[in-house]
């Protein structure tokens, strides 16, 4: 055997003995960055600009609560699904989420409820690093 054979089998040998990468689940990422789910949350909403923007805010926050889901199924090896969310949110379960006397009020008394509503920009940076973290996104 000669020395250049010896070396690029040494050099196979350790390539396939080398660990693959963690490979990344997906990407949260539109390819069209138009946000779909508006027409949506203003079915629901009609023309009350209050509770369109209750809704919308609401959308966020189970947007974050099921990317950490999707996440931890992902770093558990369970199925998930890291992907676009527009046309793939459960707009039932947002609705629900929405107090039932607010679709009664008009938009100027849901002001201080929009305002009421947390901000979760921690939380959303949170489970970001949280699937990144984890592999399930880059």
């Amino acid at each position: 055997m000669t020395m250049n054979s010896i070396l690029a089998a040494a050099a196979a040998a350790l390539i396939l003995a080398t660990p693959m990468a963690h490979a990344t689940g997906g990407s949260w990422i539109c390819e069209n960055q138009m946000d779909m789910d508006h027409e949506e949350a203003r079915a629901i909403s009609g023309a009350n600009n209050g509770l369109y923007q209750i809704l919308m805010k609401t959308r966020e926050n189970w947007d974050i609560a099921h990317r950490r889901e999707q996440c931890e199924a992902y770093a558990e090896g369970r199925p998930y699904e890291i992907s676009c969310l527009n046309d793939r949110r459960d707009w039932d379960e947002i609705k629900a989420m929405v107090p039932e006397e607010y679709f009664g009020m008009s938009s100027e008394s849901l002001t201080p409820h929009f305002q009421a509503i947390q901000n979760n920009t921690d939380e959303a940076i949170a489970v970001a690093r949280y699937c990144r973290d984890v592999g399930a996104i880059e």
